[in-house]
């Protein structure tokens, strides 16, 4: 069931996520370094093996929301962003700080609260609570990107994100690296963002 509402709400998710997520391996590393332990260390063991694919899945938060009756009715999915792995990757910048952007750097994937319950804050409230797990992560950025037809701008500037106009992005390299990375929203679609603030 999380998985067909993750699809429906982003129908580009990678199948490396989704198996994970039927693995049951999606976001151990986030909840083992909520525990204390430093996903550091295994970001960069996973990287000298080969494998950033399992790395991103373990790097992922998978929240849920259930009813009463214990049914899935919202779920959301924050990974860490291809776009900038790959970017950094094409720039003359060190692999530790390439590999340090998925400890820093988080993109909502998707949103998806089942129609039948829409309305009653379910969205709001994983949102609110990924952002939670994300700070106390001390992660920088949270960010993701919306289909401009639907006009979700309002909701997500209610949940404390920046949205920006058609074209606009943000500057996610320089912090990391010295080096400026543009990052924004592709054609039809509108970016949000929120910077993690010294108080939060």
């Amino acid at each position: 069931m999380v998985n067909t509402l993750l699809k429906e709400a982003a129908d580009d998710l990678e199948a490396g996520h989704l198996e994970a997520l039927a693995r049951g391996e999606c976001g151990t590393w986030l909840v083992d370094a909520l525990a204390g332990t430093d996903p550091g260390e295994r970001l960069v063991r996973a990287a000298a093996a080969g494998e950033l694919q399992r790395a991103a899945g373990e790097l992922s938060l998978p929240l849920v929301a259930r009813d009463g009756d214990g049914q899935v009715v919202g779920a959301l999915l924050g990974v860490p962003s291809g776009t900038v792995l790959s970017g950094l990757a094409r720039m003359p910048v060190a692999k530790q700080q390439i590999l340090m952007s998925m400890l820093v750097y988080a993109k909502i994937k998707a949103v998806a609260v089942s129609e039948d319950v829409r309305g009653r804050g379910i969205g709001a409230a994983l949102i609110a609570r990924c952002v939670q797990v994300y700070w106390q992560l001390d992660y920088t950025l949270l960010f993701g990107e919306f289909d401009t037809t639907r006009t979700l701008g309002p909701y997500y500037s209610r949940q404390g994100f920046s949205v920006l106009r058609p074209g606009e992005g943000i500057d996610v390299g320089t912090l990391l690296t010295g080096v400026p990375l543009h990052l924004g929203a592709g054609p039809g679609l509108t970016f949000f963002h929120q910077w993690r603030t010294q108080d939060t």
